[in-house]
């Protein structure tokens, strides 16, 4: 007996073009989106639950920040370090070594001098009232000289080079640096950002991995010399 062929006429038109139709997988980058869905997922609900405990974080370190200020505002030195020490006791208990307990306690009163406008109370040692006294006059003294004056007085008292004139010397360019601390603040910010813009550029060429890619970064090794 023959066997029966089936032909394309002998098909339903609807099975023709379903099957002429292929099928469309959605993706995301080189993955099936379905393979990284709950991952995703995920992802947004905990970032959620994050934000939400970021959030509470903050209103905490709020509540702190204001409770540590009503302490320390109008302590005299030694009161402050009393409370400085208490404060990293509690951090210490918690098994934090000497030095991390520090660093809680300085961005702590960071934030209460921002927020609060607090200022930290001078030492009353001998020594540290002295020191800061002879830095009040010798700023007073040098506040009628403009800065051009002063680097002149500075390049005068280094060419004389005895040990008195270095010495005031190096007072004059306490002073520049002083007036200057903004600037050169500013300065130190914006070469930062430069250097963090060109390491995030190299990372990404060096992922990339062309040839377009190598060729920018060969270009700017040779033009850092």
């Amino acid at each position: 007996m023959a066997k029966a062929t089936v032909t394309a006429q002998a098909l339903p038109e609807q099975t023709l073009v379903a099957s002429a139709v292929a099928v469309v997988v959605p993706m995301i980058g080189d993955r099936p989106a379905l393979e990284l869905q709950e991952t995703i997922f995920a992802i947004g609900e905990e970032t959620l639950d994050a934000e939400g405990m970021m959030a509470k974080g903050k209103a905490a370190l709020d509540v702190l920040d204001a409770n540590l200020h009503d302490i320390v505002k109008g302590l005299v030195f030694t009161e402050f370090g009393l409370v400085r020490d208490f404060f990293k006791a509690g951090i210490v208990d918690k098994g934090k070594t000497e030095d991390a307990a520090q660093k809680v306690w300085e961005r702590s009163i960071k934030r209460v001098v921002d927020t609060f406008d607090f200022v930290r109370p001078k030492s009353e040692a001998k020594d540290a009232v002295r020191k800061a006294e002879a830095k009040e006059k010798a700023v007073a003294a040098m506040a009628a000289f403009s800065d051009g004056e002063l680097a002149d007085q500075k390049a005068d008292l280094l060419a004389k080079g005895d040990k008195k004139s270095v010495a005031q010397a190096q007072k004059v360019i306490s002073e520049i640096e002083r007036r200057n601390a903004t600037e050169l603040d500013a300065a130190k910010a914006a070469r930062k950002a430069v250097v963090d813009k060109l390491s995030a550029r190299i990372k990404e060429l060096a992922k990339a991995g062309t040839e377009d890619a190598d060729t920018l970064l060969m270009n700017a090794l040779l033009s850092l010399g």
